[in-house]
């Protein structure tokens, strides 16, 4: 009897079942085969850079989430985690050799470069207004009856499910959840379905404190149990039924700020993380290494910027107006260098993407693609003006001062 035909995906850090273009074309390939069956690999994508102990959390919450619905159907998810997929691939070799293998890719909005590469902008503005299509649409699920099988010639130790991390966090965080599909895929339904969240995006989203001042999506993205597609289809079918409202616009530029950043790394290469920037700028800092250091231990002599790093080592999440803040404090009073904030970011986050963190801090330091920046001074925020406008009873500050609090 000829042996099962196996087709392998490559999840490539994308821990979901819904919007999985390749796994969709993995099961047509497993379904041209009489008795052909699918084979899940969770490794280590080439690409991937630092990941803290926060999003290693998420992580294992959607891998194990993941690896309990395949099961169901009789598939496998085997996990390397300190594997690249070709060397998980070599590994597994001598037990099973795949047909074929095929590679989940990144969720963006847009498959190829949705503006001319000749005329790609230095700026989102100019990225907005030049796209030249819509988003594609994001794909169910696909049906994967009848693609499991016995796997007799696996070991027992590459079958068992991995780890489930617990809950953990801080109970003060604003990021509570864990990071399953299931999880992100109900989230996304509470904020635009469930609540007023989406309908007071605009006018909430720089809130300080709690789980419902702003989407939260980002940590589902950061590790693939959340498709940005899906997001996008999800704000048309509210635009569809209330209007296209402040709210649900906000949160659309938002995801275009997303897809802008991931394609300037990919345009720009090295420079896009290089310290000059896209604005090949010569640096202009101090590295003080001790002051660096004790700036990482929520050290930085300034109460607000403290409170916000110490929320960060403690949850991994950060509001996007803090993160503005600790960026804009560390480049113009500290005047330490930008990259070693993004990387440090990059580390403590629990949303971190090297694009999208790099994109944001080389913007504050004046050497991305802020436009002011353009032959002017990095932005600057003045941090007392900022505290009476977005935490007037200082509330952040109170929750996560290491201080006693009068």
């Amino acid at each position: 009897m000829a042996a099962a035909v196996t087709i392998a995906l490559a999840l490539e850090g994308q821990l979901r079942l819904d919007d999985q273009p390749a796994l969709h074309q993995a099961v047509a390939l497993a379904r041209r085969h009489p008795g052909g069956r699918l084979l899940v690999l969770a490794c280590r994508p080439e690409a991937q850079r630092l990941r803290g102990p926060h999003q290693r959390r998420l992580e294992a919450q959607a891998l194990a989430a993941l690896h309990a619905r395949l099961a169901a159907a009789g598939i496998p998810l085997l996990a390397f985690p300190q594997h690249t997929t070709a060397a998980a691939l070599a590994e597994l070799h001598p037990v099973v050799r795949p047909e074929a293998v095929l590679h989940a890719s990144e969720s963006r909005l847009f498959d190829t470069l949705p503006v001319a590469a000749e005329r790609f902008p230095r700026v989102f503005s100019q990225f907005r207004r030049g796209l030249e299509r819509d988003p594609e649409p994001p794909l169910p699920p696909p049906d994967l009856a009848g693609l499991g099988g016995a796997w007799s010639e696996l070991p027992g130790a590459w079958l068992a499910p991995p780890v489930a991390a617990g809950a953990g966090g801080d109970p003060r965080s604003a990021f509570p959840f864990s990071g399953d599909e299931p999880t992100a895929l109900a989230r996304l339904q509470h904020y635009l379905c469930g609540s007023d969240g989406l309908r007071t995006y605009k006018a909430s989203r720089n809130g300080l404190v709690g789980t419902e001042c702003s989407a939260k999506f980002s940590p589902f993205l950061g590790v693939g149990s959340l498709s940005v597609r899906r997001i996008w289809q999800e704000l048309l079918r509210y635009q569809a039924l209330h209007g296209a409202d402040e709210g649900s616009v906000c949160m659309q530029q938002e995801l275009l700020w997303r897809e802008f950043f991931l394609w300037s790394e990919q345009h720009h290469g090295v420079a896009f993380h290089a310290p000059g920037g896209i604005q090949q700028r010569p640096p202009e800092w101090d590295a003080d290494r001790e002051r660096f250091v004790r700036w990482t231990r929520a050290e930085s002599g300034h109460p607000l910027i403290d409170a916000q790093l110490n929320e960060l080592l403690t949850t991994g999440y950060l509001s996007n107006r803090g993160r503005q803040w600790v960026a804009s404090h560390f480049v113009n009073e500290l005047r330490l260098p930008w990259t070693w904030g993004a990387r440090f970011f990059e580390w403590a986050l629990i949303d971190a993407h090297p694009a999208l963190n790099t994109g944001n801090w080389a913007y504050l330091a004046g050497v991305g693609s802020d436009p002011r920046s353009f032959g002017g001074a990095p932005r600057r925020f003045d941090l007392e003006r900022q505290v009476r406008l977005y935490d007037p009873q200082q509330s952040h500050r109170q929750r996560w001062s290491r201080t006693p609090w009068p």
